[in-house]
């Protein structure tokens, strides 16, 4: 008895001593944050005004100030099904970490059952007595018991608390990719969004032309029945508008798409959700484009955090591999009650027990284990390139989000100019082909030029918001799905205020 104590007592303090033990392996470090001060390349056209240094909200969709975008997005929020399946992905990691195998475990069993020896099959088919050979029989009787197990794992070399910081960061980085699947869902909603806007008045602007070609076939028709035409001017001018008649259809087709994928978004089949009218004119260029610094950019992306906890993942998984090299320390024990009768349960004479330490020494194992940490250090360094690469992918998408917003205000400028231009050109060539001055050829070449404006200049302010909406979404910081989601099932508060 005074053994098992001093085992007992042996064991103990060696589980406290190595409690405090560093475990094996590289502890990690946040990666240095790039040197970068600007997203501008040398040759860069200038920057647009926006506030460099200036954190952007978490709804900031709600500064292109259009309570219909405001409104789909928030059924969104609520209604997704891949925001669905990232929360349950993100719940299944935090699963992981609860069903890491424990340091301590105890086990209880229990059994009845009815046993019978065969004793011949041991050779005992009888034996001498005084009148003569016993013959055997195969007695059957019933057996009860109950016990309890367990063990504890002294983790020397602190194997199983680096899977455990594995798993803890694997957590944190679907947390992160979460958050980005949030933060993506609502880019492509307000994307969709300002495709519909954009579709819808790319056909308004079709079907006016149509209404322009037919104020011109009805000119020159009458012009015509009054000796100051020619049929093929008829002909030419019937065509002209039974083509830009069929160019409405393509886009009709492509708004149809637009509303369907955006239902998608939303979670809800076509035949069940419309969305609203989305009109170009009622959604407004952000006045105030926030973007943060690179170094404070890197620390607030969702998708740069994923990639760091990721790193972080990896990093521990080296100490995992590393430990498994070396010996591994277990306590375990059990106790056990066996008898005849269930009366004789919880006796002296029922009771058995086992408590020692026990030992794993890795000895051969033909280069398994050093291949194993070796590829956990390959993966740790791709991890890390990976991170880096992100938060390059990050300055690259963020400095073309602004050289686009800078080449979109000129491109709208020019549009709009071209615009009023083609106007202007279109009532003079119609009113000088009314007083006899001038032909046909004249007017249809001004009316195309004035059907080309209006698209270019529709074009032009839809892809600004969008380039505008790009930017936003690549400079949004880390926030709280759950809340989103939470705060999506509210009434709307109304238009957001600029």
């Amino acid at each position: 008895m005074a053994s098992r104590c001093i085992t007992l007592f042996a064991c103990a303090g060696l589980a406290a001593f190595t409690a405090g033990c560093a475990a094996v392996g590289p502890n990690f470090k946040t990666p240095a944050t790039p040197a970068a001060a600007s997203y501008a390349m040398a040759g860069d056209a200038p920057l647009p005004q926006a506030a460099i240094g200036e954190k952007l909200a978490v709804d900031w969709w709600g500064l292109f100030r259009s309570p219909e975008i405001d409104q789909t997005v928030r059924q969104a929020i609520a209604g997704n099904q891949s925001l669905e399946s990232a929360r349950a992905s993100l719940a299944q990691a935090r699963d992981a970490i609860e069903a890491q195998a424990p340091r301590l475990t105890l086990d209880a069993n229990a059994s009845a059952g009815e046993d019978r020896v065969n004793l011949t099959s041991f050779g005992f088919s009888n034996f001498p007595g005084p009148d003569g050979p016993i013959t055997l029989s195969n007695p059957t009787f019933q057996i009860y018991s109950f016990g309890l197990s367990g063990s504890y794992d002294f983790d020397l070399f602190g194997g199983r608390r680096r899977e455990r910081e594995s798993l803890l960061a694997q957590a944190e980085a679907q947390g992160f990719q979460t958050d980005a699947a949030y933060l993506t869902l609502t880019a492509q909603v307000v994307g969709q969004a300002i495709d519909i806007a954009s579709l819808r008045a790319q056909i308004a602007a079709a079907e006016e032309i149509t209404k322009s070609d037919q104020q011109t076939l009805n000119l020159v028709t009458k012009s015509y029945q009054l000796g100051g035409g020619t049929r093929l001017d008829v002909a030419t001018v019937q065509t002209e508008l039974s083509n830009d008649q069929g160019a409405i259809n393509p886009l009709r087709q492509q708004l149809s798409a637009s509303r369907h994928a955006l239902a998608l978004l939303v979670g809800q089949a076509p035949s069940q959700w419309a969305p609203p009218d989305f009109d170009l004119d009622r959604i407004a260029a952000p006045a105030s484009l926030p973007v943060e610094l690179p170094s404070e950019l890197v620390r607030d992306r969702p998708d740069i955090r994923a990639a760091e906890a990721r790193l972080h993942a990896a990093t521990a998984q080296i100490g995992v591999a590393q430990a498994d090299l070396y010996p591994k320390l277990t306590l375990t024990g059990s106790i056990t009650q066996g008898a005849l009768h269930p009366q004789d349960l919880f006796t002296y004479g029922a009771t058995g027990f086992f408590l020692g330490p026990g030992v794993t020494l890795p000895i051969f194992h033909a280069g398994e284990l050093k291949a194993k940490k070796r590829m956990a250090e390959d993966q740790a360094r791709a991890a890390l390139a990976t991170y880096q690469q992100t938060v390059l992918q990050a300055f690259v998408q963020v400095g073309d989000s602004l050289q686009a917003i800078v080449h979109d205000d000129q491109a709208i400028a020019d549009a709009t100019h071209a615009l009023d231009s083609g106007a202007d050109s279109l009532r003079l060539e119609r009113l000088r082909y009314q007083d006899g001055k001038t032909g046909l050829l004249p007017v249809l070449d001004a009316q195309r030029s004035y059907a080309r404006a209006q698209t270019t200049q529709i074009r032009a302010r839809a892809q600004r918001l969008r380039d505008a909406a790009a930017l936003l979404y690549a400079v949004s910081r880390n926030w709280d799905g759950d809340a989103a989601v939470a705060q999506a099932a509210l009434p709307a508060a109304g238009p957001p205020k600029p």
